[in-house]
């Protein structure tokens, strides 16, 4: 079978491609740990009767099908883990399809970036609650959904999962079969206004999948009215910051809707890194900061909603005295110049830039190797110490690439009890130090699973440190085997995940 032709039948000869330049720019993640391995094949569809047809050819011929969006995640997610098979670039599918002001929900194509989506709806008054990932300028709908992605209204929304509604999928069998998920699943009903009611959630298997289910095509999310009042502020932290600031956060938590869009944490390390301008394209907030925290403490900043401007007071009244009434802790006054992190990430989309200062952090070719996790705010002071025990344990390895390694100074609120911290290793992307990289990266996420962090995205990494930490039982491995091989019976999308697929791990 010549399998060239029959993907240019199916998209037509300028949407995919075997030429080597644009293999090897598609074997490429944001790291420098593992050998790029090129596809065989680059397709970019339009729709998911196209993908469909695709499926169909890679289910027949048993090639590997890697599913990709904007690329930008931090784990490996979107990369052949083995050279071979087809990457469909999934970016052309970027249609808004339905904007419907009755069930308050937008049906999109999964190729749209939450840029995009969040651009067209802030322009009506709204916004998706949760408006994505830090990448989110680049990230698209169906990789936010797959990794679970948490991101700027964490705190009042949840993570973008929590507010879809139903999706469309394309699944890896011999057929290559549509379904829908929610409440069209039903042929009856037209409209996706909730994803309960119809027997089990099975949008929920697909939903932070991380690619191995399923291939998501369009989702219904919700979207809500953006609020018109907000506020924005912050605060430095003197003595035990981080002790403090996870006793403010838990504080909040304890008093109730509080109309917190948004609340985060960066100790003095973080801080004064952010106070320095790496290169001439860094956005000039990092450099402002240095101004307003002359003494680079630790910050804490927050945002609140409100749809009234006296309920706006009142509630950063009750915040503000949750926060000044422990010691040490003293509001900043941006006055009217730049240094507002909070308003910056608000008002001006900085929250899809916060991360940039982690590319060069020690000088240029330096890049993270992420190793972000969420867990119960009480428990940071443990993982953290487990952590440190690790770079003890480490540390002549981690000084022999120069690489350094991060326990946990920054966190942002989640919902209800939880955080998230972006911790990892910055290393340098040379061939000779990526073997002994890839080992502390996987000991480091191993370290983290076993003492009881959680990762909200896995990722090609993240996915094979669980099994190798042997966090699952084997009554549940088995089990999501069992789903896996249902969905998926030769094993074609996504392998290498969570040890599963056609390479026969």
């Amino acid at each position: 079978m010549n399998i060239l032709k029959s993907l240019e039948d199916i998209v037509g000869s300028e949407y995919v491609s075997d030429a080597e330049f644009i293999r090897e720019s598609y074997s490429r993640g944001i790291n420098g740990v593992l050998e790029e391995n090129r596809p065989d094949f680059v397709i970019r569809p339009n729709n998911s009767e196209e993908i469909s047809e695709i499926v169909k050819i890679a289910y027949n011929e048993k090639i590997p099908l890697i599913p990709r969006g904007g690329g930008a995640g931090l784990l490996q997610g979107v990369i052949p883990y083995k050279p071979g098979g087809i990457v469909i670039d999934t970016t052309r599918m970027n249609k808004i399809l339905d904007f419907n002001e009755n069930t308050l929900a937008v049906k999109v194509q999964c190729g749209i970036t939450w840029g995009e989506l969040n651009t067209f709806l802030m322009e009506k008054g709204y916004y998706t609650g949760n408006v994505g990932p830090q990448s989110g300028m680049s990230a698209v709908v169906g990789g936010g959904l797959s990794h679970n992605s948490w991101g700027c209204g964490i705190a009042k929304y949840g993570p973008v999962t929590n507010n879809c509604m139903g999706l469309k999928v394309v699944l890896p069998n011999k057929n290559g079969d549509i379904i829908e998920t929610g409440s069209t699943a039903s042929k009856y009903i037209s409209e996706s206004f909730n994803r309960w009611g119809l027997g089990p959630d099975l949008s929920g298997v697909f939903l932070g999948d991380n690619g191995i289910m399923g291939i998501k095509t369009e989702a219904t999310l919700l979207f809500y009215p953006r609020p018109k009042y907000h506020s924005c502020k912050g605060f430095t932290l003197k003595r035990k910051p981080i002790q403090t600031g996870l006793k403010i956060f838990l504080n909040y938590r304890k008093k109730g809707d509080l109309g917190i869009f948004d609340a985060s944490f960066i100790d003095d390390v973080q801080t004064q890194l952010m106070s320095i301008q790496f290169h001439p394209k860094m956005p000039p907030i990092f450099a402002a900061i240095k101004n307003v925290n002359p003494r680079g403490r630790a910050m804490l900043f927050y945002v609140i909603e409100a749809e009234s401007q006296a309920i706006l007071e009142e509630n950063v009244r009750i915040v503000d005295e949750i926060t000044e009434n422990e010691k040490g802790v003293q509001s900043i006054d941006f006055g009217s110049g730049e240094g507002n992190i909070a308003k910056w990430m608000y008002e001006k989309n900085g929250h899809w830039q916060i991360s940039h200062p982690l590319w060069g952090t020690l000088g240029p070719g330096s890049i993270p190797q992420s190793a972000e996790h969420i867990l119960p705010m009480h428990q940071l002071p443990r993982i953290q110490e487990a952590l440190s025990a690790w770079v003890k344990v480490n540390q002549i390895k981690i000084q022999s690439v120069g690489a350094i390694a991060s326990t946990g100074g920054e966190f942002g609120l989640g919902n209800h009890t939880t955080i998230a911290t972006p911790t990892g290793l910055i290393v340098w992307n040379k061939p000779e130090f990526r073997k002994l990289n890839e080992e502390l990266w996987d000991s480091y996420l191993e370290a983290l699973i076993k003492a009881g962090a959680m990762p909200y995205m896995t990722g090609m990494r993240f996915s094979r440190a669980l099994i190798r930490a042997g966090a699952f039982s084997n009554q549940y491995y088995n089990f999501m085997r069992d789903i896996k091989k249902t969905l998926d019976p030769r094993g074609i999308l996504s392998p290498g995940k969570y040890y599963l697929g056609i390479y026969g791990e």
